[in-house]
């Protein structure tokens, strides 16, 4: 039961979240991010959070930023950005980040990126963003996939773990992309998104029963034992598209604003085809599936 309490590295707050959740019916976020600047070295094609002209935030804002998801009770952070090794103030960098985060309280930090610079961090895991084998990543990407598997490769971080963002560019090429990115050194599991169309509906999109047939095939790869960190409990829930959104158990600050859920929300076509499978495993988390716990306590 305490690994259960301790899944997101929240201790005593885990606990706190299943006795509001079961007992009083309450509802309490667990995950909180942070989104440390708008600048990226890539112009990814499904990408509408980077390089539009918002200031990066100083380190004094994020450390602002960091106390009042600290506020929150909440103990697990995800780093974001743009590119968060982009990051710099004056001299402080992104692991001035992570080791304030640290000192505060978060026990659990994951790292976002694009993989394109060395992956060099203190934080507990790393998700490195490949969209399809080399031809298609670099189509969406720019070309960067050579760049980011020799990053990973020459990594010491021992919990890398891929992020596959599925769109109709992509999604033939699933099951391949399995096969070989599980022979890459490092590699400790992959995450499947879907693309969510924040600018509107273009030929990446796709609907509600194309995804659930490709949730269909993501169940077989699963059977055959690759590292694929969705849970069986969100799949099922996206699949017959039964998952809350927008969600309170995460909130993110970006832009010296917080947001509950993310930047989007208030969207209604955004969030009604929302793509992000991490919120969908936080639902069926607090509802304590099992399935999702142990997906969760793989991921983290």
């Amino acid at each position: 039961m305490l690994k259960i309490f301790d899944l997101f590295g929240y201790g005593f707050t885990g606990a706190r979240h299943i006795f509001n959740t079961w007992v009083l019916r309450q509802s309490s976020p667990i995950v909180s991010g942070i989104a440390l600047n708008d600048s990226c070295n890539l112009h990814c094609r499904h990408c509408s959070v980077a390089n539009s002209n918002i200031p990066d935030m100083s380190f004094e804002e994020i450390r602002f930023g960091l106390r009042i998801l600290r506020g929150m009770k909440i103990r697990t952070l995800f780093i974001e950005g743009g590119e968060p090794f982009l990051w710099k103030n004056e001299k402080r960098k992104l692991e001035d980040v992570v080791r304030y985060a640290r000192s505060i309280g978060f026990r659990s930090i994951i790292l976002y990126t694009n993989g394109t610079f060395p992956i060099e961090t203190g934080a507990d895991s790393v998700f490195v963003s490949l969209d399809g084998l080399k031809a298609t990543n670099d189509r969406l990407r720019g070309r960067t996939f050579d760049t980011v598997i020799r990053n990973i490769e020459r990594s010491d971080h021992t919990k890398i773990l891929i992020n596959f963002t599925i769109n109709r560019i992509n999604e033939a090429e699933i099951e391949q992309f399995c096969r070989e990115i599980v022979c890459v050194k490092n590699i400790r599991g992959i995450f499947f998104y879907f693309y969510t169309p924040y600018n509107g509906r273009d030929e990446m999109f796709l609907d509600h029963e194309r995804r659930a047939l490709i949730i269909e095939r993501i169940f077989l790869l699963k059977s055959d034992g690759f590292p694929i960190l969705n849970s069986r409990a969100a799949l099922k829930g996206i699949q017959k598209n039964r998952w809350n959104r927008p969600t309170n158990l995460c909130y993110l600050y970006a832009n010296n604003e917080l947001y509950q859920c993310c930047r989007a929300i208030g969207n209604v076509d955004i969030c009604n085809n929302c793509g992000y499978l991490g919120y969908a495993e936080l639902h069926y988390i607090s509802r304590l599936k099992p399935s999702a716990i142990l997906a969760g306590m793989k991921s983290l």
